[in-house]
């Protein structure tokens, strides 16, 4: 029977039942962390053909409210996980500062505490340093040969709660220079207090200025694995140089951020003009 003049046009199966699905979600009959039932049991249950239930589940998963476990079937997402709100206009004046402060002030809090809000024992802080030497890309990036000798430090803190890292870091400081205190070189002093602005401190280096690059790309299995994001959200790799007052580059980190929890927030106040 062909619809008439002014009717509702019928939705096509496929959206029909994502946006059942995504109802039941909001009603919380698929609460966070539960799985979906199987393709087939769903197809029984909408009187539809597997392949529709395939391509409404993957509506739901580009939009985040569904996401796959290898060999283990689709979810709802848990509860959406610590956000991350980067501001580098106030975040590298502060550790700059931080840096300076005495032991028992620079004890009280991180990089990481900054830009989640959260506490200090909500948090784990595992780190994994190595002598490497360095790629022609890092090379290029400090201004050095390639094959110098690099510190590199893995960073992976993580909520605590969540056993999800905030982000993944992979952090390179000339291994000459961080070797001119054997402290530097050791993983198991981390969370440093004062972070890497102080740690650079002990061996007579003033950071000058930091230039942040980033872009947006799909992560690798790797990164989406490790970071848990879901289907179709992107990283945002975040390159970070910091330069000596010396005009030196004395670190330089990878950041790769999770898509879906951060926030890149910038103010850059102007001059104004005279009166």
């Amino acid at each position: 029977m062909s619809q008439s003049p002014g009717e509702p046009q019928a939705l096509p199966p496929i959206r029909r039942i994502a946006d059942d699905l995504r109802r039941r979600i909001a009603a919380g009959e698929y609460t966070p962390g539960t799985r979906l039932p199987s393709t087939r049991q769903l197809a029984n249950a909408y009187s539809v053909d597997p392949k529709t239930i395939y391509r409404s589940v993957a509506l739901l998963k580009e939009s985040g409210q569904l996401v796959s476990r290898q060999g283990a079937g689709v979810y709802v997402p848990p509860e959406p996980r610590a956000a991350i709100l980067r501001e580098p206009q106030i975040r590298y004046p502060w550790e700059k500062e931080r840096a300076q402060l005495p032991l028992a002030e620079r004890q009280e809090s991180g990089t990481g505490e900054f830009d989640t809000g959260r506490r200090r024992d909500e948090l784990d802080f595992p780190a994994q340093f190595s002598r490497v030497a360095a790629e022609p890309d890092v090379a290029e990036r400090m201004g050095i040969a390639p094959g110098t000798d690099l510190l590199r430090r893995l960073y992976r803190t993580t909520v605590r709660e969540e056993e999800v890292p905030l982000s993944l870091i992979t952090s390179y400081i000339p291994y000459d220079l961080a070797a001119q205190n054997p402290d530097l070189l050791d993983e198991g002093r981390e969370p440093w207090p004062g972070g890497t602005m102080h740690q650079l401190k002990t061996v007579g280096v003033e950071i000058d200025r930091i230039v942040d690059e980033s872009h947006s790309r799909p992560p690798t299995l790797e990164e989406q694995a490790a970071l848990q994001l879901a289907s179709g959200w992107p990283v945002v790799e975040l390159h970070k140089v910091s330069y000596s007052t010396e005009d030196a580059v004395v670190e330089y980190s990878q950041v790769i951020l999770p898509g879906d929890r951060t926030t890149l927030r910038y103010t850059i106040q102007l001059e104004r003009w005279p009166a």
